[in-house]
């Protein structure tokens, strides 16, 4: 029988288990929950996973959500849910391990001799790759940053790639990120996959307090997705036109401080506009956020005062060129 850890594939039925993916100082085992949901007909197999940063945790919910709604009867094929990948972290509530400090998303395909995070992400790799037809990975701002609602994958020439291409224009967002090129993140999980041949999308939505709109989206996302490859009746919609950004620009902080934001996520931006600015705690403002392209959308931007240290990501805004 087919198993994620000690979650089985059952057909017909939803199955719980967990995942052995290390062990914390005392020895006792990390193990991460694992939800299956599979159909009464075969068909592919969707790996969902969410919370790689710890902080976001609206992609944990509405997974749960999703697969606790999902009508059997009407599914074909299996969807794995993972809602919490990343275990330290999301106790913590912070986007990065507290056991080693490393941003989980930037380490792929890790290495099994590595520290934990490495460890975890080789494990998960591994797993993915013996299980998975597709994946899709639910990710949002965390606490302090708010994004608007759009897909990431990868640019490539492979099957992959183009099929990535093709289910993010299914899942219901306008704006699409198609990373590559020097503005491109190093060690994405995704992007590994994709390079492998397994077709992986990124759902980016929201940040902070987790709304009803950001869980529906995100349930909206995946199921769109599951249209679009005939697992669950309905048509999955396609948009007249998308915004495709291909450059990805990741703005840091370099004076800690109170973030003032000067416009809204999801804006379009000329090079030089204020995206916001950091102000101390006399009340001066001690650095301005400025858009360093034309025609720039910005995807990202910290929430009305969060409070920033040096080196802090604050915004993020894509090109198309």
């Amino acid at each position: 029988m087919k198993t994620v850890g000690t979650a089985q594939f059952v057909q017909g039925e939803k199955t719980r288990g967990h995942l052995l993916v290390g062990s914390d100082t005392d020895g006792s085992p990390i193990q991460i929950p694992v939800l299956i949901a599979s159909g009464a007909e075969e068909g592919p197999v969707v790996w969902v996973q969410g919370c790689i940063h710890g902080d976001e945790y609206g992609g944990a919910a509405s997974i749960i959500r999703f697969i606790q709604e999902l009508d059997l009867g009407q599914l074909k094929g299996t969807v794995v849910g993972v809602p919490v990948v990343n275990l330290p972290s999301f106790k913590a509530r912070y986007r990065t391990s507290p056991i080693d400090g490393a941003n989980l998303n930037r380490i792929f395909p890790g290495d099994p001799q590595g520290t934990f995070s490495q460890r975890l992400a080789h494990a998960l790799i591994e797993t993915i790759s013996e299980t998975a037809d597709y994946v899709l990975d639910l990710h949002s701002g965390g606490i302090g940053i708010h994004v608007d609602y759009f897909m990431i994958c990868r640019q490539g020439k492979n099957e992959a790639s183009r099929k990535s291409m093709w289910l993010a224009e299914r899942m219901g967002a306008e704006v699409i990120w198609q990373a590559g090129g020097p503005g491109a993140t190093t060690g994405v999980g995704t992007d590994y996959l994709t390079q492998k041949g397994i077709p992986a999308v990124t759902i980016e939505v929201g940040g902070g307090n987790v709304t009803e709109k950001h869980e529906q989206l995100f349930k909206d996302s995946i199921g769109n997705a599951l249209k679009a490859l005939d697992m669950i009746p309905g048509e999955a919609p396609v948009q007249e036109e998308y915004a495709v950004y291909k450059q990805g620009d990741f703005i840091f902080a370099g004076q800690g401080g109170l973030f003032v934001p000067a416009c809204e996520v999801g804006s379009v931006i000329s090079k030089g506009d204020l995206i916001g600015s950091i102000m101390n705690l006399y009340g001066e403002v001690t650095e301005e956020i400025r858009c360093s392209s034309d025609n720039a959308y910005l995807a990202a931007t910290g929430h009305r005062f969060w409070p920033l240290h040096p080196g802090q990501l604050v915004a993020e805004t894509y090109t198309k060129e």
